[in-house]
């Protein structure tokens, strides 16, 4: 097995930790485990990257459909912190009457792998306690949809943005542990310029109305970026 092949099946371990959704610290926690591990790989195979070309592969994160406005925040936070690209792929069958979009990543083969995996365990993670919070702080004869669209928006608004400064966080650590990581955790440059090449247009959105200083914002939030990690069990994982 491939040294690649190895880092992600330890990274993939430790995700799979939360992929019932039902534990929030082992979720988010498992995702710093999964950034902090891929620093440590990337500062070891620095060398090799600089002295062989890397191919550079896209994933799609899901067939085309409805793109939400958290999805295109979410892929955002991902990718500035597992060193990838993105963009949206537009499609209309003839038999549609909308266009049909996608979330693409790009990057070195291993990275977007584990951009994938996060990605798609945060979602879950975030979705699942968000409905948590609905069904414990509304009653449900009493609940309308419109209702708890607007909790659900506010919920999903602070869990990202609490997951964002968690990970700007743990970076500025890090880097302040090792000057290294400042530059290891950029996208390779050749990444960017396969980007800068391939890819046409922006990607630009509206985000919905939210409440800051909602009860709702505030938990998601504190979800989002309260974590407590385990050294140990950091250091024991390598």
């Amino acid at each position: 097995m491939s040294t690649n092949n190895k880092i992600l099946d330890k990274i993939k371990n430790l995700l799979s930790l939360a992929e019932d959704g039902n534990n929030d610290e082992e979720s988010q926690t498992a995702l710093l485990m999964a950034q902090k591990l891929m620093l440590k790989y990337r500062i070891s195979q620095n060398e090799i990257n600089e002295h062989g070309e890397q191919k550079i592969v896209v994933k799609s994160l899901s067939v085309y459909k409805r793109i939400y406005w958290w999805e295109k925040i979410l892929v955002r936070i991902i990718a500035e912190n597992f060193r990838v690209m993105f963009y949206i792929q537009s499609n209309r069958l003839p038999h549609q009457t909308s266009v049909q979009r996608k979330i693409v990543l790009m990057g070195y083969p291993e990275d977007v792998e584990l951009a994938y995996e996060v990605y798609h365990l945060a979602s879950k993670a975030m979705r699942y306690h968000a409905s948590q919070y609905i069904d414990n702080h509304v009653d449900k004869k009493l609940k309308s949809k419109s209702y708890s669209n607007q909790l659900r928006r506010s919920y999903y608004q602070g869990f990202l943005d609490g997951l964002d400064n968690k990970f700007a966080t743990q970076r500025a650590q890090m880097q302040k542990d090792n000057d290294q990581y400042a530059l290891i955790i950029q996208t390779p440059q050749d990444v960017q310029e396969a980007f800068q090449r391939e890819v046409k247009g922006s990607l630009t959105f509206r985000l919905p109305e939210s409440n800051k200083d909602s009860a709702s914002y505030t938990e998601g939030y504190s979800k989002g970026t309260n974590i407590s990690l385990s050294n140990n069990y950091l250091e024991s994982s390598n």
